[in-house]
């Protein structure tokens, strides 16, 4: 699989997303909905809900605020504890690390758990490109390894296909008769990789936190592959985003809870796997090795406008809520992370110049904040973001030339009426076909003008109060 690209084209990606989908239910839509509707279900049940997130919000700003010392007592108990931290500084540096570590066990495989760090760094290509094979484990990613794709969801990589695309894709890849049956599917799958976890030399998985105060890295999974890959293997290595640290055991508990509720309307996942050292009897890791990323992420730290996006926990929550994303699901925005957290993060972590018009792929409602457990203001983000597009001088000539001729005519007040007036005119006469506006009559109707200005009206009141 491919590392993905950002479209060099992200309106024209969307617009092809639009184009190419089905009449049949959207499978993002409804998985979407129905994440957030179990979602609600459950806030509505919990009346501590609103103290909690407020709570785990400040816990997560006070976490970034303190990074660099929660950083030093981290490593300390790393050390303490027996686990080997390895610091990359970018994406090429990780995937290094990691080779050597494969390449000292003659391992020619890597068992895998979920981590969207790895897709972001591009981890099976690059091990692929030097011979050895990376294995997802993870159901979903599983799926889409073997569609040779990248996820669609932050914690639901499959989500955008159907049980009969499944289906037909095992038919296909591992020899079975068809069956859209999803216990029947997931028993083949299961069946598939029980000999890999078996041979396992290396393991890999994601951080979701790592506590500071202890040393413990945690993972949230709701299969048993991620303990698996954890503890069956010789060796395991933590692939971390540095952000992810976390003060105590007590924020594990409610981060778990919000990121459990925020992800697929759970109480609780099925799994909550916490590695504190190698294991000194039969079972369990001879070595833990952490691979700590910056990637970008210290540059972002540094950035007071932008920095409050390293707060998120990679729930998805804000993708579920998106109407854009809903519409058009996640492989159109290309990258790593899509959605509206997408929307803000690659840009931060690329620079704006890389990714300028992801902060444009919003329809600014505010879902996204609303329905985020860490309360990251994403709209505020997206604004600033578009700011610096702007500011760049690297918006159209047309853009620019329209914004020139909207600051002539609103400067001064007989421009705007005449303005005004010659519109309300023209739209009389010409009918809406007529009268198309870029983007938005492609939808929807032209808007229409008022009979009257408020102007208009605002004097005939006035003549009329005075008549009396």
């Amino acid at each position: 699989m491919s590392r993905p690209k950002l479209p060099s084209d992200l309106k024209q990606s969307f617009r092809e997303s639009l184009r190419n989908r089905s009449d049949v239910p959207l499978p993002y839509k409804v998985n979407t909905e129905k994440s957030t509707r179990r979602r609600d279900e459950l806030v509505s049940d919990w009346p501590e809900f609103d103290r909690v997130r407020d709570r785990v919000t400040t816990r997560r700003r006070e976490a970034l605020e303190n990074l660099d010392a929660l950083h030093t007592q981290l490593k300390a108990n790393w050390e303490k504890n027996g686990v080997q931290l390895h610091e990359a500084k970018d994406a090429e540096a990780a995937c290094e690390i990691i080779l050597s570590i494969l390449q000292k066990e003659n391992a020619d495989r890597l068992l895998k758990s979920k981590t969207m760090v790895s897709e972001e760094i591009g981890l099976n290509e690059y091990l692929e490109n030097h011979g050895i094979q990376p294995i997802e484990t993870d159901l979903g990613e599983y799926i889409v390894q073997l569609r040779k794709e990248a996820p669609s969801h932050i914690t639901m990589p499959a989500m955008h296909l159907t049980r009969d695309d499944v289906g037909h894709l095992f038919e296909e890849k591992l020899g079975i008769p068809f069956t859209n049956d999803p216990p029947e599917l997931t028993k083949v799958a299961r069946k598939t990789l029980r000999k890999e976890f078996l041979a396992a030399k290396v393991g890999l998985c994601g951080v979701n936190f790592a506590v500071a105060e202890t040393g413990h890295i945690v993972t949230v999974t709701n299969e048993g592959n991620g303990r698996m890959v954890t503890t069956m293997p010789r060796v395991v290595i933590a692939l971390m985003g540095m952000e992810r640290v976390t003060q105590s055991l007590e924020d594990v508990a409610q981060l778990w809870q919000l990121l459990a509720l925020s992800a697929t309307g759970q109480k609780a996942t099925v799994y909550l796997n916490l590695q504190h050292s190698p294991s000194t009897g039969p079972a369990g890791p001879e070595e833990i090795h952490v691979v700590l990323l910056d990637n970008g992420r210290s540059r972002i730290y540094a950035d007071p406008e932008l920095n409050e996006v390293l707060r998120c926990i990679r729930c998805g929550a804000c993708l579920n809520v998106c109407p854009v994303y809903r519409q058009v699901g996640g492989h159109p925005y290309g990258g790593t992370y899509p959605g509206p957290i997408g929307e803000v993060f690659t840009p931060a972590l690329l620079g704006i110049e890389q990714a300028p018009d992801h902060p444009f792929a919003s329809s600014l409602c505010g879902a996204c904040e609303q329905i985020c457990p860490v309360s990251i203001p994403i709209p505020e983000l997206l604004l600033r973001l578009r700011d610096r597009k702007v500011q760049s001088g690297k918006t159209g000539k047309g853009e620019d030339l329209l914004w020139k001729q909207f600051e002539t005519v609103m400067m001064k007040e007989t421009r705007y009426r005449k303005a005004s007036n010659l519109a309300r005119g023209v739209q009389r006469i010409l009918p809406a076909s007529m009268l198309p506006v870029p983007g938005w009559t492609n939808h929807r109707d032209t808007p229409r003008f008022a009979g009257k200005s408020f102007r208009t009206l605002w004097e005939q009141k006035k003549r009329e109060t005075d008549d009396e």
